[in-house]
């Protein structure tokens, strides 16, 4: 190593020393540093010649603003630009399980399933692929209580391709036989995931208060479908409901990182399907799918230790959930402040990584699962429609807690009816809830989705900054008078697992929540 040092710096100019010595000796090495004379490189600070001037991009408040056409057959176009070389585009149906009530319940979740098959010019699952694939898209369709999604995402040169395969999915698929069977199959091997190999039953849960809450009848109508009901819905069962509800009136076309003359020109190419004069096109749902919430209870006593297995099993838990009636999205002052309660409740799992706490001050952390071990989860959900809401609560413990677990919910109730929130907590919940806003919308289909169901629900779309200032000026009254407002209405409880018969009975629960709401009475629990 020696002798080939000595020999480079016999062969080494003494100007290169002389340039390096130079470099050592300069007060800074900085992008205006000498280190540029040396290697040739040009300083950063400075623009490169030979190349135009750089243009750096101006905040504009319209830049993100999101257009709406209105074909002749009713059809909604909505799009909104996005930056970059791929796009999400698809289409939004006023549809889903609330509105099966005249038929079996089950269809919407099998439409799901049979989404992107085999259509008029699709001659099999393998050629939607494969034309998928030439433009590098993904596909997918999802399905809630009150509206069906098909949506894609591709590179914007393949745009046309993905529009004809959405009309070719909703207007003219085939219904194979062999594509029922392999829903059939789909959607057994899921609920019997949802039931059987799953810990978190959050899914069933959900179904189980809307149930209890809304009756059998509209949003209280099953999302998943009925076991008894697998074999019973064929291809004559799901045409005829697609022929009623996928209508052009009742369908947003929606686009983001699209230009919107083009998206236009592409609907009225492919969707122009007649529009159907016996419907009233401004009506979301009928006299028969009208949510009307009525409360009530539905226990299911099921042994779940055969979902803590292993060397190291999870406790066996049973669940419970606490369901109210909440404001709707177009009751805007009620519903913001209903979604910052539920924010300041909170909550999650003991199990998650770090244990209960981790810095989120949230009630249901602080009151709940840190005070009561036997507690294992405790959460909050708002979910909003057209014309109603639900609030509930998801606790889940030891199966000889579930009557202590009622008494703490209860307690929780009686605090938020009781006391204004404190300006910290208020501000803390209306700061996460902005900032979920904001992280939300930076993924590409959660702002397509947002656009889709704005504009299929109120005919435009309100920009993130619109709420964000909402929320900001949310107040501790607003809070306190939406949670009497809220826990005033009759009572949905539900129940999975082992020894819910040694629960408090309905009665008495739902009594002593509406004590809660007279001040003579407030704190006295159960007596």
């Amino acid at each position: 190593m020696l002798q080939a040092v000595r020999l480079f710096c016999r062969q080494t100019s003494p100007s290169i020393f002389r340039r390096l010595r130079h470099v050592e000796s300069s007060p800074s090495l900085g992008r205006d540093s000498t280190v540029s004379s040396v290697y040739n490189f040009p300083a950063l600070s400075k623009s490169p010649l030979g190349l135009p001037s750089v243009k750096y991009a101006i905040p504009d408040a319209n830049r993100y603003e999101t257009n709406v056409t209105k074909l002749d057959n009713g059809l909604r176009i909505a799009s909104e630009k996005l930056f970059g070389d791929f796009c999400t585009v698809g289409v939004i149906i006023s549809a889903g399980p609330r509105y099966e009530g005249k038929y079996i319940s089950g269809v919407s979740h099998f439409l799901e399933k049979l989404a992107f098959m085999s259509t008029k010019k699709y001659e099999n699952r393998e050629q939607v692929i494969d034309s998928l694939h030439q433009v590098n898209a993904i596909c997918d369709c999802q399905t809630a209580r009150d509206v069906i999604i098909y949506a894609l995402s591709c590179r914007t040169s393949g745009l046309e391709r993905v529009i004809e395969l959405l009309s070719e999915t909703i207007f003219r698929p085939k219904l194979l036989p062999e594509e029922i069977e392999g829903a059939q199959a789909a959607v057994f091997n899921e609920i019997d995931d949802l039931k059987n190999r799953r810990y978190d039953p959050t899914p069933l849960l959900t179904d189980m208060i809307h149930a209890a809450g809304y009756g059998k009848k509209s949003l209280g109508l099953p999302k998943y479908t009925p076991e008894e009901n697998i074999t019973r819905i064929d291809a004559s069962i799901l045409r005829s409901y697609m022929k009623e509800f996928y209508q052009p009136e009742r369908m947003v076309l929606a686009g983001v990182g699209i230009d919107h003359q083009q998206l236009v020109d592409l609907g009225k190419k492919y969707f122009s399907v007649p529009k159907n004069d016996k419907k009233n096109v401004d009506e979301q749902t009928s006299a028969d799918n009208k949510a009307v919430w009525i409360g009530g209870t539905l226990m299911e006593e099921r042994d779940l230790s055969h979902l803590s297995f292993g060397a190291d099993p999870l406790p066996e838990i049973a669940h419970i959930g606490l369901g109210f009636e909440a404001p709707s999205h177009k009751d805007e002052q009620e519903f913001v402040a209903a979604c910052v309660l539920s924010q300041l409740l909170g909550g999650g799992g003991s199990f998650s990584a770090g244990g209960p706490g981790k810095g989120l001050y949230s009630r249901f952390y602080m009151n709940v699962l840190n005070r009561n071990e036997e507690i294992k989860t405790a959460i909050s959900y708002n979910q909003a429609y057209t014309d109603s809401g639900c609030l509930y609560f998801h606790f889940g413990g030891y199966p000889s807690y579930l009557r202590n677990m009622t008494d703490v919910a209860i307690r929780e109730i009686g605090y938020l009816v009781s006391y204004l929130p404190e300006s910290v907590e208020l501000e803390r919940a209306k700061t996460q809830l902005q900032s979920m806003l904001f992280m939300n919308l930076e993924q590409r289909p959660v702002v397509f989705e947002d656009v889709a169901r704005q504009v299929l629900f109120v005919d435009k779309r309100q920009q993130a900054d619109y709420y964000f200032n909402r929320i900001r000026r949310i107040q501790a009254e607003d809070i306190h008078q939406v949670a009497r407002k809220i826990f005033s209405t009759p009572l949905a409880l539900v129940g999975i697992g082992k020894g819910l018969n040694q629960m408090r009975s309905y009665a008495q629960i739902s009594e002593t929540i509406q004590r809660q709401l007279s001040p003579k009475t407030r704190w006295r629990i159960f007596g």
